[in-house]
């Protein structure tokens, strides 16, 4: 299941006769999240569960398999023709859900799009100088140096039609935080495994088996109902008593009692992030602090005190309210898949390094 899938939470919980019934035959799952994205546009905002959402209507050059290592998606191949050169060779025989081809003139205008004004996403692709269509299914994307990691980067900029965003008034991006919005704020029209059928911000989407995928879609799922509930309460309510098949996230100190459910399970793992304390060392006087003059931490040893002062079996213990597994590096470690020199040089440990 796509939903499933994308989504990369720290606790999930799926309904056990929920999926029993999927397996038999069943058509609709129902999934229950804290919160909704904001907007259909997948330029608009670079936050996690937006994206997770898009990402089942949208797709990107590059994918990811379920090891998180890169895949192809709309770019069947890529390969560095220069040091600062990539060529992209992309799908044939795709097509948007309103069945206009997908072509390399819709690379070309969606990273133009993601790079302009109202999108979200630019920062992800500043170090990107240009994208050149160099056939009806091909494109070099030139970088401002060398830039190794370019497949990775890209793999969150998702594609949109030229033809599509032109006729609805769509060409730029917009924040609807601001209270602004166009088309595709509420409409969408990409090449993913499935369509958007119907939108009401804040109160469910539905979205529908995209029938003309050019690829194969994991699970049997007709249809899918996203509903966002914000109390915990009524989110854990929901599940047991059968009103959702999945929600997201779990409370804590309601692990247990979900599974004591007969119908539910809790599906735990570590997550993506990584949330770190940054100290200040470069600035000579330390800011917001009434230690005039001095910057702590440029000392060696308070930043050691800091480190020290941190409990980090306590923060390992299931009993603690956000319970973290230190993983003694910048990324964790699963978002290394297919990179074994970075991911072997970052254990997962309960003893980070001590250099500070």
């Amino acid at each position: 299941m796509s939903f499933m899938k994308k989504n990369l939470a720290a606790a999930a919980v799926l309904c056990a006769l929920g999926a029993v019934s999927m397996v038999a035959g069943a058509q609709t799952i129902r999934i229950a999240n804290q919160g909704d994205a904001l907007s259909l546009d997948p330029h608009s905002l670079n936050e996690s569960l937006q994206l997770s959402v898009t990402a089942n209507v949208y797709e990107t050059l590059v994918g990811r398999n379920k090891d998180l290592s890169l895949a192809p998606l709309l770019a069947t191949s890529w390969k560095q023709t220069s040091p600062n050169v990539w060529r992209f060779e992309l799908r044939k025989g795709v097509v948007f859900h309103d069945g206009t081809p997908f072509t390399a003139d819709d690379v070309v205008f969606s990273f133009a799009r993601a790079q302009g004004d109202g999108s979200d996403m630019r920062a992800t692709l500043s170090d990107i100088k240009a994208v050149r269509k160099v056939g009806d299914l091909a494109v070099e994307i030139e970088t401002n140096g060398p830039f190794p990691i370019l497949p990775d980067v890209i793999s969150l900029t998702m594609i949109m039609s030229k033809k599509w965003c032109e006729e609805n008034q769509a060409t730029k991006p917009v924040d609807r935080r601001k209270g602004i919005e166009n088309t595709a704020s509420f409409k969408a029209n990409g090449t993913g495994p499935f369509r958007v059928r119907e939108r009401q911000p804040n109160v469910r989407t539905v979205f529908t088996r995209n029938g003309t995928y050019w690829g194969k879609i994991d699970g049997n799922a007709q249809e899918v109902i996203f509903t966002p509930i914000a109390n915990p309460a009524t989110r854990v309510a929901a599940l047991v008593s059968g009103e959702v098949d999945v929600m997201e996230p779990v409370p804590v100190q309601d692990i247990a009692r979900i599974n004591a459910a007969p119908n539910a399970r809790v599906i735990t793992g570590p997550e993506m992030r990584t949330i770190f304390l940054g100290m200040d060392q470069k600035r000579d006087e330390l800011q917001y602090s009434n230690i005039k003059g001095k910057n702590p931490f440029k000392d060696k040893r308070v930043r050691q005190a800091f480190y020290q002062a941190i409990d980090i079996v306590a923060s390992r213990r299931p009993s603690c309210a956000a319970p973290r597994a230190p993983p003694a590096c910048w990324s964790a470690p699963a978002s290394t898949a297919g990179r074994p020199s970075r991911t072997s040089a970052c254990p997962m440990t309960s003893k980070p390094p001590r250099s500070c």
